[in-house]
């Protein structure tokens, strides 16, 4: 935002004295031999992209078949450079169809490590070449000493050698290929270059070799903004740094380059995916098997329509707020009555706004969104006209409909629009958009003297009056949804059917040939459950934000597992949501691997192998003296059978209350139980006595077969003797060996074990950080060394989640769920 609002105020002080009237005149006097010559460099261009592509996949083990090789590099490319940084994301969109295409992760990365450097070797040799061979004209224009050009240029040409140098290093690249792909590197830039200086005015003082650098810087200075194909940024740098006049011609220019190298190849990549969503449809209707949403089309069309959306509603901001053409506009006036002028010309304001809120749930392939974005297309082809635009304006606007209307199969979710959030980047993105458009406004009537009866003024060419009224509008309907977006609730996922009973769920664990301990955390009453066709299995989990966040492992049968976590997710994805496992173990990560989930280590539980518990040895000499110190103390030991529970409940919820107090906090929910009577009457319960009054309790997880055990909540009353926490576990774990268990969990430790290493992902560094430093705030190696005690084997517990780039959203939605809000999370 603050890159934006640097550029914004740059071109503002560089086109004072500027004239839109003559941007526009301007804009209609290229010849059509120049149009079509730029549009032969732009597809010759993206060609060069596609083909370096397809050099770049010759290194590879694995190949994807040509038609999505060239589908894939041209859509990718083609939003790629539209959104933002071309390597980055266009690499990113392309490295997920190949990902699903079957290639292993290893030839991805070397994908995009090949693409990189083919990129950065041709921007670095054509800015080289150009300072090395016509430096005069930056020693004329600019003062550059031609042997700053010079030395400049050399550094250049040295870097990209040395680039060339490291790219044959990578295992499989010949010299032969790297000069095919340098070729077509040198094409690609040159060819987008051309098509800017093609546009440019005559007046332009040097030739086509001496732009190449200043076009480098530009992209460069784009690049590095991190704003949308460095829009605002790279105009900056071309309006300071070449020299042409008149500025209006630049300006001209400016846009035509933006409309044919950016928004030409959006639209063609559209009518292609359109097409293949078309013939998709056919084949399936030919064959009669219906396929899920994962060919090229259904995975380029969201982000390509939701680009192409946004375009248009930027676009009908921007001619709302600046002046029509006369002719036009007397034209119309001889047909339509001036109110229906007048209201049209508003109305396309707020269709143009209403357009970009769409574009987000286009993206999230919303079916609302893409029957709203006809419609408001539709409204804004019919208000264009109608406000006394030309014919030519509301061609986009039907070209884009027309794309979208193709390609109904790619936005399959019923999740209401209604019901979708937007993220702070959207926010930011639609904000910047708007203040672009009403600054435009300014610009445009910046000779106007403004007064309050503008406001009220109708007259056919009250232009000045239009664009406050458009601004004025805009900007409240956009305040007023801003407000509504960030205040409304999030929408619960509807649940298709009546809610299971909790007999039914504890049926289920009890008889589920798979179940971990925590199992039990389904019959808490704050989850809601995904089952599998038999209803045999289930998944048990909470939603937050836009994640539906599961509680462990599915419980059930096995073998409908694989099923049934990829029917969840696509449970999730319908409804906009990603998916994510939380505290799942080893066992899980092949499930994980094949819903192509991201895996971040979180902590470690602590796990008894009861075959090799007991009291004896020098090793457990302290668990003995426990022991004895609590019977010393009065201590003594009982379970409580699941049937006896409810007589005892009073006498742990006084425990349980004067736990709560003394440790000044809340019920946890989630991951944890809670002391509910239903709840904990549902699970064998252990307790400690002084005499005949229970001072100390924990409740007992019990997973498939009793083979595994755990504990959930661990509460003590203050009258309770220091030791009695670690003489109730001990007893708890002997209970457990004597009745046959396996294993018994003593539960998890936060953070603990994970990767410090250097090269370790950024994640595990913070919370090995975390774990380390923060032990006034919560005690994570406390923990640790209190339960290792017991001498457990420690294994990983694991986040598994659908967004690769929400890991830390992820963690910082289950750490709300746990806590029980987002206050409860801070208190003590």
């Amino acid at each position: 935002m603050a890159s934006f609002i640097v550029a914004i105020y740059l071109i503002h002080t560089e086109l004072g004295s500027v004239s839109m009237n003559g941007v526009y005149w301007h804009l209609n006097a290229y010849s059509a031999s120049i149009l079509f010559a730029t549009m032969v460099a732009t597809l010759l261009g993206h060609a060069a992209l596609s083909f370096q592509d397809f050099i770049a996949f010759r290194h590879l083990t694995a190949r994807p078949p040509r038609q999505d090789l060239a589908i894939a590099s041209f859509t990718s490319n083609a939003v790629g450079s539209t959104v933002g940084s071309l390597v980055l994301l266009g690499s990113a969109l392309q490295t997920r169809i190949y990902l699903q295409a079957g290639l292993p992760p290893e030839d991805c990365a070397l994908f995009v490590r090949i693409k990189r450097m083919g990129l950065y070797v041709g921007a670095l040799i054509i800015a080289g070449a150009g300072l090395l061979l016509e430096p005069g004209p930056l020693q004329q224009h600019y003062g550059m000493p031609i042997i700053l050009s010079v030395l400049i240029g050399g550094v250049c040409l040295a870097g990209a050698g040395a680039l060339l140098w490291r790219n044959l290093s990578i295992a499989g690249v010949t010299p032969a290929s790297a000069g095919y792909r340098l070729f077509a590197s040198l094409v690609d830039w040159s060819m987008a270059a051309l098509v800017l200086y093609l546009l440019l005015p005559e007046s332009t003082p040097f030739g086509f070799v001496g732009f190449l650098p200043i076009f480098a810087l530009a992209c460069l200075a784009g690049g590095l903004s991190g704003l949308p194909a460095g829009i605002g940024a790279f105009e900056a740098i071309i309006l300071l740094l070449v020299p042409s006049q008149p500025v209006e011609a630049v300006i001209g220019a400016l846009i035509l380059f933006r409309a044919i190298y950016y928004l030409m190849p959006l639209a063609l990549a559209g009518l292609a995916l359109g097409a293949s969503t078309i013939a998709q449809s056919h084949r399936q209707v030919l064959k009669g098997v219906s396929q899920g949403a994962g060919g090229l089309a259904d995975l380029f069309t969201p982000p390509l329509f939701a680009l192409l959306a946004f375009a248009s509603g930027a676009y009908m901001l921007a001619a709302a707020m600046t002046p029509a053409l006369p002719g036009a506009l007397q034209e119309a006036g001889r047909f339509l009555p001036l109110p229906v002028i007048e209201v049209s010309h508003f109305l396309a304001s707020i269709v143009g706004f209403l357009l970009l809120i769409v574009a987000n749930g286009l993206a999230r392939r919303l079916s609302h969104a893409w029957a709203a974005g006809l419609v408001l297309l539709i409204l804004g082809i019919g208000l264009t006209l109608a406000k006394g635009a030309t014919l030519g304006e509301a061609v986009p606007l039907a070209v884009v409909l027309s794309v979208l209307a193709l390609s109904r199969g790619a936005f399959y979710r019923a999740t209401p629009l209604s019901s979708v959030k937007l993220t702070p980047v959207v926010l930011l993105a639609i904000a910047a958009t708007i203040g672009a458009a009403i600054w435009l406004g300014f610009f445009s009537y910046e000779h106007v003297e403004y007064r309050d009866e503008l406001w009220w003024q109708f007259a056919l060419h009250g232009g000045t009056s239009r664009f406050l009224r458009a601004a004025g509008g805009v900007s409240a309907l956009g305040l007023l949804f801003l407000a509504w977006n960030w205040l409304r609730p999030v929408k619960r996922p509807a649940q298709t059917e009546a809610p299971p009973t909790t007999d039914t769920i504890a049926n289920l664990i009890a008889t589920a040939k798979a179940a971990r301990p925590d199992a039990a955390l389904a019959l808490s009453g704050d989850k809601q459950f995904h089952f599998s066709t038999s209803g045999n299995s289930f998944i048990m989990f909470s939603p937050r934000g836009r994640s539906w966040i599961a509680m462990s492992e599915p419980v059930g049968d096995p073998d409908e597992f694989p099923s049934l976590v990829w029917s969840f997710r696509e449970a999730a994805d319908a409804a906009g949501c990603g998916t994510v496992f939380y505290a799942v173990s080893r066992d899980f990560l092949p499930l994980a691997a094949d819903l192509g989930l991201t895996v971040q280590k979180v902590g470690e539980t602590a796990i008894i192998p009861l075959a090799d518990f007991s009291l004896e040895g020098s090793a457990r000499s302290g668990l003995r003296q426990t022991v004895r110190r609590g019977e010393r103390d009065g201590l003594s030991f009982d379970i409580i059978p699941l049937e006896s529970v409810p007589a005892v409940m009073d006498q742990l919820a006084t425990v349980s209350d004067d736990w709560l107090a003394a440790h000044e906090g809340a019920e946890k929910s989630f991951s944890l139980g809670r002391f509910d009577p239903d709840y904990i009457a549902r699970s064998p319960v252990g307790v400690a006595r002084l005499g005949d009054e229970i001072v100390a309790f924990a409740n007992i997880w019990e997973g498939a077969g009793k083979r595994d055990r755990a504990i959930d909540l661990m509460r003590f009353s203050s009258a309770a003797p220091k030791s009695v926490m670690e003489y109730l576990f001990i007893q708890l774990l002997l209970w457990a060996k004597d009745q046959g268990g396996e294993r018994f969990d003593l539960g998890m430790a936060p953070l603990a074990g994970l990767e410090s290493h250097r090269l370790a992902p950024a994640l595990s560094r913070l919370g090995t950080f975390i774990y380390e430093h923060a032990g006034s705030v919560y005690g994570f190696e406390g923990l640790r060394a209190y339960k290792q005690k017991f001498r457990p084997d420690w294994e990983p517990l694991y986040l598994a989640t659908s967004n690769s780039r929400g890991v830390a959203t992820a963690l910082a939605d289950v750490a709300i769920l746990t806590s029980g809000g987002l206050v409860s999370m801070f208190r003590k």
